[in-house]
């Protein structure tokens, strides 16, 4: 059976890689992991990353051509490996049938199948996210198991953690979520001592990245993310997304509170609280320091699959009857997965739009910094591979990543400056420079070339 679903997410993983261009934060992760690596640990100490995913990039990209479909091939295996132990938990908890059913939801969920096309770690941070869980319940049951089978599950539970952390700094949330459920679920209570060693020696292994997730954690709070606060739709529209409808979302949420209402739901505390405590405990949080995004709340996905698939595997008790809620679940998720689908983010039109505006010398200014490097990779991705930094390359072009508000020094020569748009609100919200260009130059040509993009074309007057 685990052959099979292994088989199932590999061929629906590995299609499609190709079919979006590379874009948001991915250009990030690439340009990252061509870099030496000097530079990139020297990049890590400054920024929200933890090393693991980028030094896997840096190995598989040296391999491989530098092409969307082929960097994101390790993201779509880790997504496609997570069946393993999410099909172990559910028919540890709730049969084999709540097994394949959970391993099923996720598989044919729209919203882990984008995370695995995405050059980020995400996919990676859940797989050990998955595969802890799958763990600290093996532990759990390690009475009748021999001396060095306990030591081995430890061990993976550590390892586990460890992969976590190092892939992303949440993986800390998956290590609190796990020392409330030893805590708090009757079965797992016998973990609790296996449970704080594990975290010690979880510590003690990222003793390298502590200092800078409690620098980095420091500068956050004190000067707040990116992030809007959400509205008090947000966590239902954030189960909608796991569902890929409105109408499955709806049936998934009967289907648990009906199994909750009868009481019919056996190990129900563990799924309930790996989804609901993320799921509602950082919405509130995130009324005072937003943090409310589905990719930070991906982990708690697997969650909700295996509960929805434990809620519909005990709905009916009737044996013949029984397969017939979790198929019509299996069912929803897939009439309503699209694998093929766009993310319809094409940076390649911002470039073609510039190029087909540029008239006498252009300069081009880019707004917010950041998306230089997505500009970079749409223009040219052997940018990447240059001996010098991305940003000199790019101003040897007169082109300006601007972070602030602070115009940049024109040539004298320059007939026509190219305004890139990618919200430049968020570091620059009195539009300064907007302003300052419009001042100085005529506007004679606006677009929105990309979803978000707005470019402007200024001329002398």
């Amino acid at each position: 059976m685990i052959a099979a679903l292994l088989v199932l997410n590999l061929a629906l993983k590995l299609c499609w890689t190709g079919v979006n261009e590379l874009a948001g934060d991915e250009p990030f992760t690439v340009y990252w992991a061509q870099r030496p690596l000097s530079e990139l640990f020297g990049m890590l100490l400054t920024e929200n990353n933890p090393p693991l995913y980028f030094l896997l990039m840096h190995g598989w990209s040296q391999m491989v051509p530098l092409d969307p479909g082929w960097l994101r091939i390790p993201s779509a295996v880790f997504s496609a490996l997570t069946v393993w132990p999410l099909f172990l938990l559910g028919k540890r908890l709730g049969g084999r049938t709540a097994g394949l059913t959970a391993a099923l939801l996720y598989s044919f969920s729209q919203h882990s199948y984008g995370f695995a096309h995405e050059v980020r770690a995400y996919s990676l941070f859940v797989l050990a996210c998955t595969w802890a869980i799958w763990q600290l319940l093996r532990l759990a049951n390690d009475a009748h198991r021999h001396p060095s089978q306990r030591s081995a599950s430890i061990i993976w539970l550590v390892l586990a953690n460890v992969v976590a952390t190092w892939a992303h700094y949440f993986g800390w949330l998956m290590v609190g979520l796990e020392l409330v459920l030893v805590f708090a679920v009757p079965m797992l209570r016998t973990m609790r001592v296996k449970m704080l060693v594990t975290t010690v020696l979880t510590a003690v292994c990222s003793i390298p990245m502590l200092g800078i997730l409690f620098s980095r954690a420091g500068s956050s709070l004190g000067h707040g993310t990116w992030v809007d606060v959400p509205g008090w739709e947000e966590p239902y529209n954030m189960v909608m997304r796991w569902s890929n409808a409105p109408v499955v979302a709806v049936i998934f949420l009967a289907l648990i509170s009906l199994a909750l209402a009868r009481g019919r739901m056996r190990h129900m505390a563990i799924p309930l609280l790996w989804c609901g405590l993320p799921l509602i405990g950082m919405f509130i949080v995130s009324f005072l320091f937003p943090i409310y995004l589905d990719r930070y709340l991906f982990f708690a996905s697997i969650g909700f699959y295996l509960l929805v698939a434990l809620a519909a595997a005990v709905l009916i008790p009737n044996k013949k009857l029984g397969w017939m809620v979790p198929l019509g679940c299996v069912l929803g998720m897939a009439i309503t997965f699209f694998p093929w689908k766009s993310n319809r983010l094409h940076p390649s039109q911002v470039v073609a739009q510039v190029e087909e505006w540029k008239v006498g010398p252009t300069a081009v200014i880019l707004q917010p910094a950041w998306y230089d490097l997505t500009y970079a990779w749409a223009s040219d991705p052997a940018l990447f591979q240059g001996a010098a930094p991305v940003e000199m390359a790019m101003r040897a072009h007169e082109i300006f990543p601007i972070t602030g508000s602070k115009m940049p020094l024109l040539d004298t020569a320059t007939t026509t400056v190219i305004h890139i748009d990618a919200w430049a609100a968020l570091t620059d919200p009195g539009h300064n420079i907007l302003n300052r260009l419009r001042s100085r130059f005529l506007q004679v040509d606006s677009a929105e070339a990309d979803r978000k993009v707005i470019v402007r074309r200024f001329r002398h007057r």
